[in-house]
């Protein structure tokens, strides 16, 4: 649709959102023939294999991409570089859009992403019967997550009216492929828009525009409180009150997302301290609980048990029917607060997801850990 379009092919699409990455990238695929859910295949390449191996997507029917790179197959818990934010807007299951021209549901997301203050993207896809909307910006690592977590809430929210697809937030999701086909509508993937004069945002630029309170507004704000706090004072100035509407829920998320991503990194430091490149016999329960934990609050529920699956063959070296059995409460409970269940805890309700002290991490990992054997 667009005559002179620069993401114009599988490659083309590839070297857009991986160019300047490094790790690894997904290309999934279904496969029409086989049931589901065992229809779907996916492989991964390193980035610098784009060239050889994304032409032969062309013409390939549901083939999709990761839009983030990883350390080998794709994995929250092995993310290499964030290189975009994105929505996925099934607006073929709305009344009303179901019928309408993939562009003129494009300017009803561009009036909506206006509306909310949230920039236009750098690249909307027509994946045959919906839209993906791709803000692409410089590759950061995965020490950034709890923010552009959030970033993907608030575009989630945005366009929210327009099918946006709650899953489609975390950072190992895939999307269809340029220059692939869409089995069931029998289109061909193709770019819709390109912005070409601000094709590729610094993060951090990408998230002030995003956020409620950039990070210079934040600053002031933790100094403000900081002072306070020292003096004495009960009350707030008048302009540390001026924060945008919503601003608590934003830093309480910030900091159940910034929790939990620092726990999985300091898990995962623990092991190569010990020296371990797979846990051993009898230290895997409690190192896997706690770190399928912090991983509950970093993907969304549907994908966990795919998330604890690979993190259980990293380092646990178990199957996939050890890991759903061994972490079925974890997987229960992150689908129940994502269907909007709550449990009671000392006579409030909250989240049924677990949560761990740090006090309770140390002591379960110290206990499984082996004592060494007095000479």
């Amino acid at each position: 649709m667009i005559g002179e379009a620069l993401v114009n092919s599988p490659l083309n699409h590839g070297r857009f959102l991986h160019g300047a990455s490094e790790g690894h990238i997904t290309v999934a695929r279904k496969i029409p023939s086989l049931p589901s859910p065992g229809n779907w295949e996916q492989y991964s390449y390193p980035t610098s294999e784009l060239y050889e191996v994304l032409p032969a997507y062309t013409g390939v029917y549901d083939a999709y991409i990761s839009q983030n790179s990883f350390w080998g197959p794709r994995a929250v818990s092995r993310l290499a570089r964030l290189s975009a934010m994105y929505a996925d807007l099934d607006y073929y299951k709305i009344p009303g859009l179901d019928g309408m021209h993939p562009l003129a549901v494009r300017d009803l997301a561009f009036e909506e992403l206006q509306r909310a203050k949230i920039p236009r993207p750098s690249l909307v896809v027509a994946t045959g019967r919906g839209l993906a909307l791709v803000w692409r910006h410089e590759p950061v690592p995965r020490a950034v997550l709890p923010k552009w977590k959030l970033c993907q809430d608030l575009i989630f929210e945005a366009l929210r009216e327009l099918g946006a697809d709650p899953s489609a937030r975390d950072a190992a999701r895939v999307l269809r492929l340029v220059g692939s086909r869409n089995l069931k509508s029998g289109t061909t993937v193709e770019a819709i828009w390109e912005d070409h004069g601000e094709s590729t945002w610094d993060f951090g630029d990408l998230a002030d525009e995003i956020l409620p309170l950039s990070r210079k507004e934040l600053e002031v704000l933790r100094t403000q409180r900081q002072e306070e706090e020292e003096s004495g004072e009960k009350h707030a100035s008048r302009d540390a009150r001026r924060a945008p509407k919503g601003r608590g829920g934003v830093e309480k998320r910030f900091t159940e997302y910034t929790l939990a991503l620092n726990r999985l990194g300091d898990l995962q430091r623990l092991l190569r301290l010990r020296g371990f490149d797979k846990l051993p016999s009898g230290q895997r329960n409690d190192w896997m609980f706690a770190s399928g934990t912090s991983l509950a609050y970093l993907v969304e529920p549907r994908f966990l048990e795919r998330e604890l699956i690979q993190l259980g063959k990293d380092y646990a070296d178990w199957g996939e029917a050890e890991t759903r059995s061994s972490m079925h409460s974890l997987i229960g409970r992150a689908q129940d607060a994502g269907a909007g269940g709550t449990i009671e805890w000392e006579g409030k309700q909250r989240d049924p997801r677990y949560r761990l002290t740090n006090k309770r991490i140390i002591d379960m990992l110290c206990t499984s850990r082996p004592r060494k054997k007095r000479r």
